[in-house]
């Protein structure tokens, strides 16, 4: 009767340890960035600002120190390429268009070699 007893109380043990920790957050919220897309959101960069860059390659996000707005241009300009600061692989900056859009609204994607999306930059915000 006490092994059922200790049995029942391991899985209510579980149990309410799981829920815990399915409410529980990895990471930060949506609202710690915002995904970089468009050419007018790299030109609302200023000196000092952080932005994150994410792999997809070697799943990491670094941070990145915006130098100069040629600096912030430059990562979004169609044909440079960037380098990932954690694994050093080089990305190529393309533009994504759709047929009826204007081209003021493309946007900017980060292609390995293969031509798949492999990272994105997000601007990180400001701690309050």
């Amino acid at each position: 009767m006490k092994s059922i007893s200790t049995n029942i109380r391991f899985i209510f043990a579980a149990a309410i340890l799981g829920a815990f920790a399915s409410i529980a957050s990895a990471g930060p919220g949506p609202q710690y960035w915002e995904t970089l897309r468009h050419e007018a959101q790299f030109k609302q960069l200023k000196v000092g600002d952080k932005v994150a860059y994410v792999c997809n390659e070697c799943k990491t996000v670094s941070e990145i120190p915006i130098n100069s707005p040629t600096h912030a241009m430059g990562l979004c300009k169609e044909g440079a390429t960037v380098t990932c600061p954690s694994c050093k692989k080089t990305t190529k900056v393309v533009r994504k268009e759709k047929r009826n859009d204007p081209p003021s609204s493309s946007q900017v994607i980060y292609v390995n070699e293969k031509g798949e999306e492999c990272a994105f930059i997000a601007k990180v915000a400001d701690k309050q």
